[in-house]
């Protein structure tokens, strides 16, 4: 098996850098997006918090230290932080389709805000306006899309469809293998190759696993 030349279209923690480099790759990375953060108005007194980001959630609680409120999430680290910042965590699912289908079931009786980035899937406002439910969404922090021609490699993680745009405008899917961190990121690779591997859960941990798996089928 040759040196798989791998490259993150984020850059990761030295940690989780040294893991994928036991997996049997040359690992390289290129932050192909970044966010900043908006100044945004929001009442959030009685009232339920929807967060798909951590992002999101580190914008909000910047601004609403003391509050306490009942919150639904996307992914186990924003999950975390959630309850870092004192927050009930109702429901953590691992995709926004999932929390919204929980949500519409089982939260008849709560308003929602809805916290998230100026580029997104429009899964949870879709779903609330087909059944008619009010939704304020709140947007907290703007994703910037840093592009760079990278040259060639075997393998390419991404983590949002973001990350997939900004990656496209310079460079090709072709004779890539493409790791998605989640779903959505799948779906946006699906529009230009079918040579994806999803993680099994949305996070950095299981898409190196996914990576390891990988490389040993090459071996």
């Amino acid at each position: 098996m040759h040196n798989i030349r791998l490259l993150s279209t984020k850059c990761l923690p030295i940690d989780q850098q040294n893991r994928l480099i036991q997996t049997g790759v040359s690992y390289s990375c290129w932050d192909f997006i970044s966010t900043t953060a908006k100044d945004f108005d929001a009442n959030i007194d009685n009232k339920s918090l929807i967060f798909s980001s951590q992002n999101a959630v580190k914008a909000v609680f910047n601004q609403f230290r003391d509050s306490a409120n009942n919150c639904y999430c996307v992914g186990e680290k924003t999950q975390k932080i959630l309850e870092e910042n004192g927050q009930k965590v109702v429901k953590m699912a691992q995709n926004s389709s999932i929390l919204v289908d929980f949500i519409l079931k089982n939260a008849k009786n709560e308003s929602f805000l809805f916290f998230t980035g100026n580029r997104r899937m429009p899964i949870i406002e879709t779903a609330f306006a087909q059944e008619k439910r009010p939704l304020e969404v709140v947007e907290t922090y703007t994703t910037i899309e840093q592009p760079k021609a990278i040259g060639n490699y075997d393998a390419v993680l991404f983590y949002s469809p973001s990350g997939v745009e900004s990656y496209l405008q310079n460079n090709s899917l072709a004779q890539v293998t493409s790791f998605a961190l989640g779903e959505t990121t799948a779906q946006s690779l699906q529009l230009h190759t079918d040579n994806i591997i999803t993680a099994s859960q949305p996070t950095i941990e299981h898409l190196i696993a996914a990576v390891r798996k990988y490389t040993t089928t090459l071996a």
